[in-house]
C-alpha cells in the first residue's frame, strides 16, 4: 500500500513539473501548445456541461417518476415470487418428509401405565372420533 502511495506521489509531482515546463516554455516564447486543439475539446467539454446542467436533469424529473413505479412493481413481483416458489419447495418438502418418516420410530416410548389424566383424555377423544364417525355416515 505504501508502494502505491509513493508512486503515486511521485508520479503527480512529475506532471506538476512537466506541466510548470510548458507553462513556463509557453509564456517565454508565445507559442501554445496544442493552439489548434483548444477550441474542439472546449466545445466538446461545452457540450458535456450542457447535457449535466440542463438536459440530464429534466430526462430524469420527466422519467423518474415512471422509472421508480416500475422499480416497485418489478420489485413486488419479485417478491411474490420468492414467497410463492418457497411456499412450494416447503409443501413438497413436507409431503416427502411425511411419506419417509415412519411415525412409530418418532414418538418416544415410556415406561410403565399412562397417568390417570392420560387415559381420560384418550378415552375422551375415542368417543369424539367415534361420534364424528358416525354423524358423518348418516345420511339427512
Amino acid at each position: 500500500m505504501v508502494l502505491v502511495l509513493t508512486s503515486t506521489l511521485l508520479f503527480s509531482i512529475f506532471g506538476l513539473v512537466v506541466l510548470f515546463g510548458v507553462k513556463y516554455w509557453e509564456d517565454k516564447t508565445g507559442r501554445f501548445v496544442g493552439a489548434r486543439v483548444r477550441p474542439k475539446v472546449s466545445n466538446f467539454f461545452h457540450t458535456g456541461l450542457v447535457w449535466v446542467e440542463h438536459i440530464f436533469p429534466v430526462l430524469v424529473r420527466t422519467h423518474g417518476r415512471t422509472a421508480i413505479a416500475h422499480s416497485a412493481s418489478a420489485l413486488y413481483k419479485g417478491v411474490a415470487y420468492i414467497v410463492l416458489h418457497t411456499e412450494h419447495y416447503l409443501e413438497h418438502f413436507l409431503h416427502a418428509l411425511r411419506h419417509t418418516t415412519d411415525a412409530r420410530a418418532v414418538q418416544p416410548k415410556g415406561f410403565g401405565e399412562p397417568s390417570v389424566f392420560l387415559r381420560e383424555v384418550a378415552e375422551h377423544k375415542r368417543k369424539l372420533l367415534h361420534s364424528s364417525v358416525v354423524t358423518k355416515g348418516t345420511p339427512e
